[in-house]
């Protein structure tokens, strides 16, 4: 079972003064951005803010880490799948407190370990469950910059966890809310969070505030800008999230509460998830201890399911569910040990995208279901699954038509840039 975060605040600053700035692969992802990044801490020392330096593993690191595991076991998933996959962040940490301390600044190299940031044991996506301050705050009283490694944490058996892809920006936006800052800073290689993929709708424009609902769920549906988590706990703990770029000088995209947005668009963002995988089983038992034992299994291995739907049919039940690709081995390993000795048969159907519109004007304005459906009716879009919140739609569908789709919708909302 995932357990929740509560963290308390035990901070002695001043929270206009301490920043936490998460830098991500890319931004780190040379030894000469390495260097830029110090720099730009450095800038910040002076302007006088205590700055708390989160990082990722350098750009493609973490996806040879995967590739080297996978070559040996793609079932593999425990405390030495974790153990490799953060040692990654590990040389970041150490870089970056070098090149501080080569532009005159102090610096703490950090690992979750030596700082306390504690998770569960669900091993690649585990969850935060508490925080120790007490590190930071003595770094902080010293004037050295502490560098924590995000993406991982360290469980109750001393085994080292890590919190799924883009979890670095979980770990700073956790360290805020532990801080008692009102704010995290997202570093990245774009400078706003935008109303589409501009690499798959050219005609994206940016966004300069969301709220924490709609990132939320643009995050749950596809968006790789920010993980999910870093904002659920932000919305628990007010921590302002600004994602901007590295390497400009600028505001970017505030994600703040919804009061904080004046007006708020019925679509504000056409969002889509490339990697998404359905298993259709069938004729499935109608008992409900069937699904039950399904689900239990796969959340047990950690795998997240997405849409579920069931249908009846002539010759039995049919259950249809999706999953990441990331997450498709494990899940295909659950179905055949489940299915063994059982009578229903298992299709897969990869090459499958997700494509959703968010935005919390949904809730007001009706008809935004029927120009969504409308839009995938004239393309001659073929629809596999759907599944829709307050201020959500999403539909999966092949992925030979997604640019085509996600364009059409674009256009459709009025999110087309000028």
């Amino acid at each position: 079972m995932q357990s929740s975060t509560t963290i308390s605040n035990n901070n002695k600053f001043l929270k206009s003064q301490v920043v936490v700035k998460k830098y991500g692969g890319t931004s780190v992802g040379t030894s000469e951005r390495i260097m830029n990044v110090a720099l730009r801490i450095k800038k910040d020392v002076e302007r006088g803010e205590k700055p708390v330096i989160v990082v990722s593993a350098m750009s493609g690191e973490t996806n040879r880490l995967v590739g080297l595991a996978q070559s040996i076991d793609p079932y593999s998933r425990g405390p030495a799948y974790d153990l490799l996959l953060a040692s990654g962040e590990q040389v970041t940490v150490g870089l970056l407190s070098i090149a501080l301390e080569k532009v005159g600044l102090k610096a703490q190299p950090l690992l979750a370990f030596q700082l306390g940031i504690e998770t569960d044991s669900v091993y690649s996506k585990a969850r935060i469950t508490n925080i120790r301050t007490d590190v930071l705050n003595k770094c902080l009283e010293s004037n050295i910059i502490p560098v924590v490694a995000g993406f991982q944490g360290i469980d109750e058996h001393q085994n080292i966890t890590t919190l799924g892809r883009g979890g670095s920006d979980t770990t700073g936006v956790a360290l805020a809310a532990a801080l008692g800052s009102g704010q995290c800073e997202i570093y990245t290689d774009v400078p706003a969070v935008c109303s589409a993929d501009p690499r798959l709708v050219p005609k994206a424009s940016e966004i300069s505030k969301l709220s924490f609902e709609e990132m939320m769920e643009m995050a749950s549906v596809g968006s790789k800008v920010l993980h999910i988590r870093s904002v659920e706990i932000g919305a628990k703990y007010n921590v302002r999230i600004h994602l901007r770029s590295t390497f400009e000088e600028r505001e970017g995209t505030w994600i703040v509460p919804e009061g904080e947005i004046m007006e708020q668009a019925v679509v504000s963002s056409v969002t889509h998830d490339p990697n998404t995988v359905i298993f259709k089983l069938y004729p499935v038992p109608p008992e409900t201890n069937f699904l039950a034992s399904l689900f239990t299994e796969l959340a047990e291995k950690g795998v997240v399911v997405d849409i579920i739907t069931q249908s009846q049919g002539e010759k039995g039940q049919r259950l249809a569910f999706s999953v990441t690709q990331e997450d498709l081995p494990l899940a295909e390993k659950t179905l055949k040990e489940l299915g063994d000795g059982s009578d229903f048969g298992t299709e897969i159907i990869k090459k499958m995208a997700k494509i959703s519109v968010v935005g919390v004007g949904m809730r007001n304005h009706p008809g935004v279901a029927a120009r969504f459906f409308s839009v995938l009716s004239k393309l001659n879009v073929p629809i596999h699954l759907v599944t829709t919140s307050e201020i959500k739609i999403s539909a999966v569908i092949d992925d030979i038509h997604l640019k085509e789709a996600a364009t059409a919708l674009h256009t459709e909302f009025a999110l087309d840039h000028l």
